[in-house]
């Protein structure tokens, strides 16, 4: 995958939660990424066994050419979800994505754990 990164923040695994919670079940929200997986489209509920499965508290939130985000779940094995402009998850991290740059102003890197 070609490195398109232009930011990203952390967010609250029980925050990512409540998100996926407000999405109807059925309803696409991404792609999920990694060992197994085949770039599958991704429903609400597919997303929450993945957040289910998360041991991490936080997880990384990295933003692709301004235009889409990938949630990292976990590096090893890669456990990713990919989230585009059309989702319902969209602008929700977008708007999470701003408050945190400016609570944190500072922060250059788009992961800190």
């Amino acid at each position: 995958m070609p490195n398109g990164r232009s930011g990203g923040f952390i967010l609250q695994t029980g925050d990512l939660k409540e998100l996926i919670r407000a999405v109807s079940g059925s309803t696409l929200v991404g792609h999920l990424l990694g060992q197994g997986l085949s770039n599958a489209s991704a429903s609400a509920l597919d997303v929450t066994a993945f957040v289910e499965a998360c041991s991490q508290d936080r997880v990384a939130v990295e933003e692709q050419h301004h235009d889409s985000y990938i949630i990292h779940f976990s590096n090893e094995p890669i456990r990713w979800l990919s989230i585009g402009s059309g989702s319902p998850l969209f602008p929700e991290l977008r708007r999470r994505h701003a408050q945190w740059m400016a609570e944190h102003p500072g922060w250059k890197d788009w992961i800190a754990f």
